[in-house]
């Protein structure tokens, strides 16, 4: 794609702040998806990884605050994450992983269980609050961290589970998302949507995403995402199996 084609789906001021950096110009311009359904490369984060997501400060500026919190927020997974940056290639070679991720350690422990129970106290608040419904998970549910095989045998067992009756109550992440999904932008902060698929490719995870956007969303919650986003900082996945069980996969 020209940078030419690329403007006719990217805000103005975007396409000028592109077009004066030569980085930004070459990964929009070797963009190859339609345009009209992704203007923004879904993979622009991993495009900058390690050292480069400064190159994005112009663009988060234009939404003041939020925008630069945003944009900090991303500087620091780059930064935790740039000891997973690179993978051996068959050949040899070195290349980058095609998702930022971390990897967690026995000293997070007790951290990782505090954030767990704020986490499970947020979401219970928004079901009870927002979808007017009983909370689905128990304050003090029992918390189980997996690894290796062990973590697998259980990603297996919760997919074959997924959308079955007997796991429809704990489905917690699926009402999340689309909670989310259905939340208006802030007046002025509608573009941060074109990102919105780039958001979610930094790990393939759609609360993730919710998190990072969260003060461009038209609301006066506090953001309920902050104890997930400490999770995934510590190289843990959070399952809700049953109420009062609590899965982390690191």
């Amino acid at each position: 794609m020209t940078i030419e084609e690329c403007k006719e789906y990217l805000p103005d001021g975007w396409a000028e702040i592109i077009q004066q950096d030569p980085l930004l110009m070459e990964i929009f311009e070797e963009h190859e998806y339609d345009l009209e359904e992704e203007a923004v490369p879904p993979f622009l984060f991993q495009d900058l990884r390690s050292g480069n997501m400064e190159h994005l400060r112009p663009i988060f500026a234009l939404y003041g605050q939020p925008g630069l919190d945003m944009l900090q927020e991303l500087l620091e997974i780059d930064e935790i994450s740039k000891d997973t940056a690179e993978v051996q290639l068959p050949d040899g070679q070195t290349g980058y992983a095609g998702y930022f991720f971390t990897r967690f350690s026995e000293k997070n422990r007790q951290a990782a269980e505090n954030a767990v129970r704020t986490y499970i106290k947020n979401i219970n608040r928004i079901f009870v609050e927002d979808f007017e419904e009983d909370a689905p998970l128990d304050e003090n549910a029992e918390i189980e961290i997996l690894s290796g095989q062990a973590g697998k045998d259980f990603m297996i067992e919760a997919n074959q589970r997924w959308g079955t009756e007997e796991n429809a109550v704990t489905e917690v992440e699926e009402y999340l998302r689309e909670w989310c999904f259905d939340m208006p932008y802030r007046e002025g902060y509608e573009d941060i949507e074109l990102m919105s698929e780039a958001l979610y490719h930094i790990s393939c995870d759609y609360l993730l995403s919710y998190h990072l956007q969260w003060a461009m969303f038209d609301t006066k919650q506090e953001n309920p995402f902050r104890p997930y986003f400490e999770l995934w900082k510590m190289g843990l996945r959070i399952y809700f199996p049953e109420r009062g069980r609590v899965i982390l996969i690191s």
